[in-house]
């Protein structure tokens, strides 16, 4: 019996490098070429929503990069200030955003927030064609949007742009900073050039005006909202195109208490993501959409497989000879993740060297603590499939401006 478990462990660790080897594709083709795209004449109305919850510290930063834009049409900035206490609604106003203040402690969240300041720009009889998502803690460089309005059309309704850190300091936050860059690096860049759909991560991207009309505003409620919006659009058959040439900044969090809050909410989102849209990206996936199969065995395989290979490891290890097997076979099975998990950030780090805005001791550095970073996602995900988990509000403090941040 524990000569089974073992093997079957072994099949699981064989499935999951199976279901992530046409990554390596997608690695090589982004390493020998790169989505261009020329910049856009600037002749589209667009709309920048900014949803903030207490932000004064850091949100006249990101309107001072807004107003700093290169893009010669319309470029209106609205702000939720979504359940304040602080001086955010008064310090976006003096940023020249119109602000719409909002006082719901019932309907919490990003999603309702997102949907609240749609429709009183609606209510106004204001009409856009596309609308820029940011967070409070971001920064976007002066061609951003100009940038963005290059790819943007009836092919590629929704634009993502590069999510670089503006934090690239200690392992947690360079861990998560790399998980991005990584992100649409070697998986946006190549399903771009290759026609398929890539995600939106919370910020930095544009979408249609007729995307958000037709749907009511923004009715993506879950605690993982971008990944419920990508993955409808996915199986609607709709384009998720990435600029790479677009690069703004955000903060990510510092502490390791603050990042499992903030992960644990994305790991329960994903499944309820998948409780209420897994059959239609099977369904979509069955039809021949490579985009909602990507989606599924990108973010299913890596952790589901894991998990498996790693409870029929320690049963069969544990039937075989006791405490000492079981640790042997676990740390075999976490020897071959660390070591995985080290060359994909090698890897990006030297591919995206002169783009991380930290010291080469801190990027350097971030390559071995990565792998540790990345091994914190598995108790993680346990918890979220057991635990209640509620939307709370992470702190941001680093307020820089894009000069600041290019000077180190």
């Amino acid at each position: 019996m524990a000569y089974i478990l073992l093997s079957i462990s072994r099949f699981w660790l064989l499935l999951m490098g199976l279901c992530c080897a046409y990554q390596l594709g997608y690695t090589l083709l982004s390493l020998v070429k790169t989505p261009r795209w020329k910049p856009g004449a600037g002749t589209n109305r667009y709309a920048v929503l900014i949803c903030a919850r207490n932000e004064a510290a850091v949100l006249p930063k990101l309107l001072e990069s807004l107003r700093a834009q290169d893009y010669p049409g319309v470029l209106d900035l609205y702000v939720a200030a979504d359940n304040c206490t602080d001086d955010t609604a008064r310090l976006a106003r003096k940023g020249g955003a119109t602000v719409f203040e909002r006082h719901d402690l019932v309907h919490v969240g990003k999603g309702y927030a997102l949907n609240f300041l749609l429709h009183r720009i609606w209510a106004e009889g204001k009409h856009y064609d596309g609308y820029l998502l940011f967070d409070a803690d971001n920064l976007a460089r002066p061609d951003f949007v100009r940038r963005l309005d290059g790819v943007f059309g009836p092919e590629c309704p929704v634009v993502a742009g590069y999510r670089n850190t503006k934090n690239y300091r200690g392992w947690v936050a360079a861990g998560q900073g790399l998980c991005f860059i990584r992100e649409v690096r070697f998986l946006n860049c190549p399903r771009t050039l290759l026609g398929f759909s890539g995600n939106v991560t919370g910020t930095g991207f544009l979408v249609s005006e007729e995307i958000l009309r037709t749907a009511g505003g923004w009715p993506w409620h879950c605690l993982c909202e971008d990944l419920e919006f990508s993955t409808v659009q996915m199986i609607a058959g709709r384009r998720i195109a990435y600029c790479p040439q677009a690069e703004y900044f955000d903060e990510q969090p510092a502490t390791l208490s603050q990042s499992v809050r903030q992960r644990l909410r994305w790991c329960k989102g994903f499944l309820q993501v998948m409780a209420s849209r897994g059959a239609g990206l099977g369904r979509a996936a069955l039809r021949g959409s490579w985009s909602c199969a990507d989606l599924l065995i990108s973010r299913i395989a890596p952790v589901l497989f894991n998990l498996l290979a790693l409870g029929f490891a320690s049963a069969g290890a544990a039937l075989a000879g006791g405490p000492v097997l079981v640790l042997a076979a676990l740390g075999r099975i976490l020897a071959c993740g660390y070591l995985s998990m080290l060359v994909m950030a090698a890897l990006t780090t030297c591919t995206e060297w002169k783009r991380i805005q930290a010291p080469a001791v801190w990027k350097l550095a971030g390559i071995f603590t990565f792998p540790l970073y990345m091994a914190t996602y598995l108790p993680i995900a346990l918890a979220a499939c057991v635990r209640r988990v509620e939307w709370t509000p992470v702190a941001h403090t680093r307020a820089v401006s894009l000069n600041q941040l290019d000077a180190g």
